[in-house]
């Protein structure tokens, strides 16, 4: 009958390990969304700590929203270029504006790179709508350059893994000015 709680105990401990060991192995950044979970599934009314905590990882957060992976075919290295030099503190700047990141690319080569709110190049931070001017912009360089015909091409010709999607008769236009139905 002793070895019957002395057998409670080391269960408990083993217990208490375990829940510990996964509470350190999920991540600061499922740590900070649990101990202050947003009580909104709309981000707008999320805090700044679970801003900082849940944009890091929108895209693992379901009841969010819903992310669909395209492979990459070939990932493309960026070359350094010469160090820019500007005359300002990015150090100061990036704290008091909460920025996560900034690349500046001239021809082709990465002249800075630089990353706050404990970021790094292998991060991810949810853009949202600002990706749709950058893509823009890009799409526009690229059209500009011959690599895109036009906006009135369907999607489909660039990524052939959307022909068996909903996507398979979206124009690059539609896909701009979000008019694509989908």
């Amino acid at each position: 009958m002793a070895s019957l709680p002395l057998r409670s105990i080391g269960l408990l401990m083993l217990v208490i390990v375990a829940a510990l060991t996964g509470w350190r192995l999920i991540g600061p950044e499922w740590r900070a969304l649990l101990a202050d979970p947003p009580k909104n599934k709309d981000v707008l009314f999320w805090n700044q700590s679970q801003r900082d905590a849940g944009f890091r990882m929108l895209d693992r957060l379901s009841l969010v929203t819903k992310t669909n992976k395209i492979t990459a075919t070939t990932q493309r290295e960026l070359p350094q270029g010469l160090p820019l030099k500007l005359d300002m503190n990015f150090d100061a700047y990036f704290e008091e504006n909460r920025h996560s990141a900034v690349v500046i690319l001239h021809k082709g080569k990465i002249r800075m790179e630089r990353y706050g709110l404990d970021f790094s190049d292998a991060g991810r931070w949810t853009s949202f709508s600002v990706g749709k001017s950058i893509t823009s912009t890009l799409v526009g360089a690229a059209i500009k350059d011959g690599y895109i015909e036009s906006v009135d091409t369907p999607v489909t010709r660039y990524i052939p893994e959307l022909s068996q999607s909903p996507y398979k008769d979206v124009t690059i236009e539609q896909l701009l000015t979000m008019t694509s139905g989908v």
